[in-house]
């Protein structure tokens, strides 16, 4: 956003295009997963990946890692030279750098999105060919669309909460939420399987103990 601000100072108007292209580059990398995976599995290829026990599992544990990511367990960061080329586009010029930006953008946070994309593109997977690419088009959307109104408006950056301690709290609730959407795969992963071990009511006891656990932490 104070990219955009530098440049609406430096052309004498709002900078409509670059956000535009910015958010480009943001929907087309979420696109381009969505549509990779329909091309490499095709629609019953799709399918077979959202009802595989392997996939499932799989699935379910990443969650789990991601929940103790953001319990603070542990640090996940990326290579060096991906963060690296978000700060190349802010300091090159021309549309090119500004969709450079956009695509860094989708890269690096994807830390923090992969959990509701790995969920959103398991779902999708059954839903046959235009499912994974529509369904990834209008989560990378709803992601660049704030990003729009704020270069269209940069003073209401000025705002927006500033980042604090409340970003901690709201990261560690987050946990709870990805812990709990790591049982409804491992459940699948048992209900394939037919091991009786996550019955709809343990996992609904499961909720319940992580919702309380949330509400525990609120509360301080």
């Amino acid at each position: 956003v104070s990219f955009y601000a530098k440049l609406g100072e430096e052309k004498s108007g709002r900078p409509v295009l670059p956000a535009l292209v910015y958010c480009l580059g943001i929907i087309a990398s979420f696109t381009a997963l969505g549509f990779l995976l329909t091309v490499l599995l095709g629609a019953s290829g799709a399918q077979d990946f959202g009802t595989s026990p392997w996939v499932n599992g799989a699935v379910g544990l990443l969650f789990v890692v991601f929940a103790l990511w953001l319990f603070g367990m542990f640090e996940l960061q990326l290579p060096r030279f991906l963060t690296n080329l978000g700060g190349a586009g802010a300091k090159a010029s021309g549309y090119s750098s500004v969709l450079l930006m956009g695509l860094t953008f989708a890269v690096t946070s994807f830390a923090c999105t992969g959990p509701f994309v790995g969920a959103l593109l398991f779902g999708a997977a059954t839903s046959g060919y235009l499912g994974p690419t529509l369904g990834m088009a209008g989560f990378s959307t709803a992601l660049a669309l704030p990003f729009f109104f704020l270069a269209l408006v940069p003073q209401m950056l000025a705002g927006l909460p500033k980042s604090g301690g409340w970003m901690l709290t709201v990261k560690v609730v987050m946990g709870f939420l990805v812990l709990a959407a790591a049982f409804k795969f491992l459940a699948g992963v048992d209900s394939i399987l037919g091991w009786g071990l996550l019955s709809r009511e343990t996992v609904l006891g499961i909720y319940i103990a992580i919702c309380l656990a949330g509400a525990m932490y609120l509360f301080g």
